[in-house]
């Protein structure tokens, strides 16, 4: 089976806006809330896990986010 790149790379493309839209979403309003509960962190640890369970895939991408400037 040939895979046609530019339907990949486009289906590729709307999922990842959507990911980034709900996790900017879930980031933000988690992050405020613990701030608003006393989070008193210059940063905080993060990470996101991309699982591809057709294909027995996982990666961990790791980060840290600023909370104020440094």
């Amino acid at each position: 089976m040939a895979v046609d790149k530019e339907v990949l790379n486009q289906s590729i493309r709307r999922f990842l806006k959507e990911v980034g839209i709900k996790s900017h979403q879930q980031l933000e309003q988690q992050v405020l809330a613990a701030v608003e509960a006393g989070l008193t962190s210059e940063s905080i640890e993060v990470s996101m896990t991309l699982t591809l369970p057709s294909l027995n895939h996982t990666t961990t991408i790791s980060g840290r986010l600023a909370l104020r400037d440094q």
